[in-house]
């Protein structure tokens, strides 16, 4: 059986993760031990040359891809909206192509791992070979029409779900709630001295630094909270961002005097994520929306509360008081009080952190998630083969 997948990002992108973090999406493990697909193969615009990562080997195409990366850049600044058949014609001008690398391959399914241009290749592969389609559906602010023509959509959480049946023609019997998995055997608790960052209030933050992820209310809360708990307080946040996004926030902390409380270190490797969550005391972030909240799984699982936004689908993942607290992400006062409730309530702290992992560490498995998927692609391969 053989799996043509059309991931999100260049292959490059993905060298970071360990090989069960990167396969589960790609190939799981089934029942008894092995990997649900013979072959797995990319399909990949992003990609300039042939590459191989645990096996899997991506095949590029799009020889000039000038007008793909004009539309990519487009949408990822907000300049156009996320819409189906952008990147269609482009794709279509080489048709004879992605035919030659399809024809060579044989695949029996196809799983887009995007709502927007990786949907839309699919799309394109369907219809000419008549199989089965599966989308994944992960930020609910760039989902597009090419939903409705996914034989199965993964959403990674409930409120993606709701979404997508509130706003499109899509039947909720193809509809399938599978998260993202998390190793459990690799994020967990650590010990900290990796990182060296020594404070007696210590906040943790990961995110891309964009709009989205709201970090320039997180930091007028800090703010706040210096006022009450004094200087003692340390805040890092992990992710990367444009020199403009990178900028404003750095001169958004500077003029609130932080500068010596928060530091932005830029994206970090996968296999350091572990210890900088167990650094921390709490996670924070009050992002506006999520497909799921992958940064506040990882948290817990390292045995750190989150203190994060009251919408779902965080609310899916914290419950209050808890694993965590929920707090209005537009109010920087509400989040300060939440926050100096944390650290002054020891009995509070000691449950949630207590509670963390535990509230995590079954749902989000990454070895339950991995069956899901198989068991996914098991009913659809039943239906289109028999």
């Amino acid at each position: 059986m053989k799996l043509l997948a059309i991931p999100n990002d260049s292959t490059t992108a993905y060298l970071r993760n360990p090989q069960e973090d990167f396969l589960s999406e790609f190939n799981p493990l089934d029942k008894d031990g092995k990997r649900f697909f013979e072959e797995v193969r990319f399909l990949n615009w992003k990609d300039n040359k042939e590459s191989e990562y645990f096996k899997i080997r991506s095949k590029p195409f799009l020889k000039d891809k000038k007008d793909a990366e004009l539309v990519m850049n487009k949408l990822s600044s907000g300049k156009i909206r996320f819409q189906n058949n952008l990147f269609r014609e482009i794709f279509l001008s080489e048709k004879n192509e992605i035919k030659k690398i399809i024809e060579e391959y044989s695949p029996q399914i196809i799983r887009a791992f995007n709502t927007h241009f990786a949907g839309e290749l699919g799309s394109i592969i369907k219809e000419e070979y008549k199989l089965p389609l599966v989308i994944s559906a992960h930020d609910p602010s760039r989902l597009t029409s090419i939903i409705e023509e996914a034989d199965s959509l993964i959403c990674v959480s409930e409120s993606l779900k709701n979404k997508c049946l509130e706003e499109y023609s899509i039947r909720e019997e193809r509809i399938k709630v599978i998260p993202d998995g998390i190793d459990m055997d690799f994020f967990y608790p650590r010990k900290s001295e990796y990182v060296q960052f020594a404070a007696k209030y210590k906040i943790l933050s990961v995110g891309r630094i964009v709009p989205s992820k709201n970090i320039e209310t997180l930091l007028k809360s800090i703010s706040y909270i210096k006022e009450e708990l004094g200087e003692e307080i340390k805040h890092l946040h992990l992710g990367n961002g444009t020199l403009e996004n990178l900028e404003k926030i750095t001169t958004l902390r500077d003029n609130l005097g932080l500068s010596k409380i928060t530091s932005f270190l830029g994206g970090k490797h996968k296999t350091e994520l572990p210890f900088y969550y167990s650094w921390a005391d709490v996670y924070s972030l009050p992002t506006l929306w999520e497909g799921l909240g992958r940064a506040q799984i990882e948290s817990l699982a390292c045995g750190t509360p989150v203190l994060t936004t009251n919408y779902a689908p965080m609310t899916e993942i914290v419950r209050e008081c808890y694993n965590g607290l929920i707090y209005d992400p537009l109010d920087s006062n509400d989040i300060a009080k939440k926050t100096i409730e944390y650290f002054k309530n020891k009995s509070l702290r000691g449950k949630m952190e207590n509670n963390a992992r535990k509230s995590v560490e079954e749902k989000y498995n990454i070895k339950k998630v991995m069956q899901m998927n198989c068991e996914n692609y098991r009913g659809l391969l039943k239906n289109n083969f028999g």
